[in-house]
Parts: C-alpha cells; sequence; structure tokens
C-alpha cells in the first residue's frame, strides 16, 4: 500500500464575488468543510496582497493516493455550484511547482484525476 501524502496548493477564486464579499466567504467555507471530509489535512493560509484588504486565501491540502477520487469529486461539485468560480491546484512536481486550472465550464474529472495522481506518485 502506497502511504506517500503531498501537499496540494488551492487558490478558488471567482469572476462574479469580490474577494472580501461575505457570500465568497460562505462558498470557500463550504469548500474547506467538504475537502476536510476527505483530504488528511486542510489548513488556510492567508497571504498579505499590498492594496488588498485580508490578503489572498490559499487552501493547502494534504493528501495520499486513497483520497484522490474523494478529492476531485468535491472540486468538482464546488466548481458546479456558481459557474464564475475557479480553481488553480498546484503541487511540486519533480523539483517543479506545477499548476492545473480547473472551472465549472471545462474541468475534466480524468485530468484533474491525473494531475492529483501524479503529484501524489511523485512526492518522493
Amino acid at each position: 500500500m502506497n502511504d506517500q501524502q503531498i501537499e496540494i496548493i488551492l487558490k478558488p477564486t471567482s469572476d462574479f464575488f469580490d474577494e472580501n464579499d461575505s457570500r465568497w466567504a460562505q462558498q470557500k467555507n463550504l469548500l474547506v468543510r467538504d475537502l476536510q471530509g476527505k483530504a488528511t489535512k486542510v489548513e488556510k493560509r492567508t497571504e498579505p496582497v499590498e492594496g488588498k484588504k485580508g490578503g489572498l486565501e490559499t487552501l493547502i491540502i494534504t493528501l495520499g493516493p486513497a483520497v484522490i477520487t474523494g478529492i476531485v469529486e468535491v472540486v468538482k461539485a464546488w466548481l458546479a455550484r456558481d459557474r464564475s468560480t475557479k480553481i488553480e491546484l498546484s503541487a511540486n512536481i519533480n523539483g517543479k511547482q506545477v499548476s492545473f486550472t480547473a472551472d465549472a465550464k471545462g474541468i475534466d474529472k480524468n485530468t484533474l484525476k491525473e494531475f492529483l495522481q501524479k503529484a501524489v506518485e511523485k512526492a518522493t
């Protein structure tokens, strides 16, 4: 059994909501709650951004191979709730930062799953 764990960085964004809109905060909180039921660990980090109140919120999830399908389903369901949302996912694969952006219009479940699987496989 492969017990490798890797951190994936998720940056949810919206073309509709302002970063400080309470409705956007509620949507991000739903994503966090749903991810907490699947990922090994979910952590919120806020990076200060000049001229922005509150900064840019980033989610860091730790996952292993056993939960990839569940994470894909959570991301897909969350994006389907609001067509203005996107999630940029990034991971360190073989020493390189690799990114993938998923949105409700063009999410490909298999591509997202492959990205997460590659990240976990190359974690060492």
